[in-house]
């Protein structure tokens, strides 16, 4: 097997373990599963050698990558991933297939907001982005979070180095933004 099959066949994996997640309503989880499996598939999309016989499974690998940036609410990402394959030549019926994908993701944006909760640390902070990144404690994953800019100071001198509890919505594009933060009981 290539390295190509294998960063795929995993990716399949965490998403089927993602849609599981998300049929028992563990909307969390499902998230978790499909960037796990994101990742994975963008490093496949990119490992693929550049010669004409492997033209069909780099726009295979592309649509599914996509798709797996829709399921996990990232849809600026999405949106590259679809342009890319648009803009490059895609063969007929993955042209037709992301321009599906491309009708979901519009009517996606114009759905509300999805909330999220999360408690972890704060690694990293920066003023000029008015963002944070938190490490959650559960998944061990690192998020981005955008937050007010009157507020980055106060919160790098309040809950560094706390854990931290916080409530955020991630918008239409992916982008978590801050609502709520406090120290975690």
């Amino acid at each position: 097997m290539n390295m190509v099959t294998v960063l795929h066949k995993k990716a399949m994996e965490f998403a089927d373990e993602a849609l599981l997640a998300r049929m028992e309503g563990n909307e969390k989880a499902a998230t978790l599963l499909f960037e796990k499996a994101l990742s994975l598939e963008k490093e496949a999309v990119f490992t693929v050698p550049n010669s004409s016989q492997d033209k069909d499974s780099y726009f295979i690998l592309l649509r599914s990558a996509a798709s797996l940036a829709f399921n996990c609410g990232r849809y600026r990402e999405a949106r590259k991933l679809i342009n890319m394959g648009l803009e490059s030549g895609a063969p007929t019926f993955i042209y037709k297939e992301l321009r599906e994908l491309e009708a979901r993701l519009s009517e996606a944006n114009t759905q509300p907001l999805h909330k999220l909760e999360m408690v972890g640390t704060i690694t990293h902070a920066n003023a000029n982005k008015s963002e944070i990144r938190l490490r959650d404690s559960r998944s061990k994953e690192y998020y981005r979070i955008v937050v007010p800019n009157h507020l980055i100071d106060e919160i790098v001198k309040s809950y560094w180095a706390a854990e931290v509890k916080i409530a955020a919505q991630r918008d239409a594009s992916g982008t978590i933004i801050l609502e709520k933060i406090s120290k975690a009981a």
